[in-house]
């Protein structure tokens, strides 16, 4: 009779011990949801009480006391902020490495295709970075001639856009064109003479001999399918040659573009080499070519 009592006890106990467990679990995760909740909802309110404000002409944007500075999501939409000042930048500006562009009337960062001081951009609607080479492809249309040697020469250079890395004296032979290996005259030269038209022999390109080649153009007056080719007095580093494919964008093999490339002619080629020089600006004192 007492080992049944003591059995009954000892059971009984066992029970207890299941229910303050489960208690104990149950409050664990209320705990946990609240944490969770509250932080959650911390994080709302500290999104809510960014301010913009507006001083003296100049916006700025405010975490309770703290101005914020760099790139800032407010409500959905990307703004830059002078990481110094904390004064709304917009316009064009560089971040994280690439040109974005941030619009005048309201700061808010832009995507897709705009049109800027004369010049198309394309900016990627992922990041918001500048794609030259998809903004002339959306503007192409609008460029192409009725020559076809022209749209044939510029056709078979845009299949090598990143895909033909820069190689010094490179397409100077059958087997060295066959690896589509080129440098920026002989690269030229080539497309030409697959456009059907050759311009200079194929292992004697250079940009002193397409200088010679077709008849001269004022800067003003370059049209698609000209040739662009720098000073005879320009510097090792500076000499260069490209196609012009009309609203402002060349076709090239460059080292400063790592080989076949788009470029627009208000890019800086390299700060390293050639400091803030754009394109226009190192072949405007050279040679515009009409070949065709």
């Amino acid at each position: 009779m007492n080992k049944r009592t003591n059995n009954h006890k000892k059971s009984g106990s066992k029970n207890i011990d299941k229910k303050g467990q489960l208690i104990i679990l149950t409050c664990l995760v209320l705990l946990c949801f609240l944490v969770g909740y509250k932080i959650y909802h911390s994080q709302d309110v500290q999104a809510s009480t960014i301010k913009v404000v507006n001083k003296s002409n100049k916006t700025y944007a405010y975490a309770g006391q703290k101005k914020l500075t760099g790139l800032q999501t407010i409500n959905g939409n990307n703004y830059y902020f002078d990481s110094s000042t904390g004064v709304m930048k917009t316009g064009l500006q560089t971040v994280n490495g690439g040109t974005v562009y941030f619009s005048p009337a309201n700061g808010k960062m832009v995507y897709g295709l705009h049109k800027i001081d004369g010049y198309y951009y394309y900016f990627s609607k992922k990041t918001g970075k500048d794609d030259v080479v998809k903004a002339y492809e959306a503007v192409a249309s609008q460029l192409t001639t009725n020559n076809k040697v022209i749209e044939k020469t510029i056709s078979s250079g845009m299949k090598l856009v990143g895909k033909s890395p820069y190689v010094y004296g490179g397409g100077r032979t059958d087997e060295s064109v066959a690896k589509n290996e080129f440098d920026c005259s002989s690269f030229i030269a080539q497309m030409f003479r697959l456009g059907g038209q050759s311009l200079v022999y194929q292992f004697a390109a250079s940009t002193l001999l397409l200088a010679q080649t077709g008849t001269a153009e004022e800067w003003s007056d370059k049209a698609r399918g000209d040739l662009l080719i720098t000073a005879d007095d320009a510097s090792e580093d500076e000499q260069h040659a490209a196609i012009y494919l009309g609203g402002g964008f060349i076709l090239h093999d460059s080292t400063s573009t790592d080989g076949v490339s788009i470029s627009r002619l208000n890019q800086v080629i390299n700060k390293k080499v050639l400091g803030n020089m754009t394109w226009g600006q190192l072949f405007e004192p050279g040679h515009v070519r009409h070949e065709v």
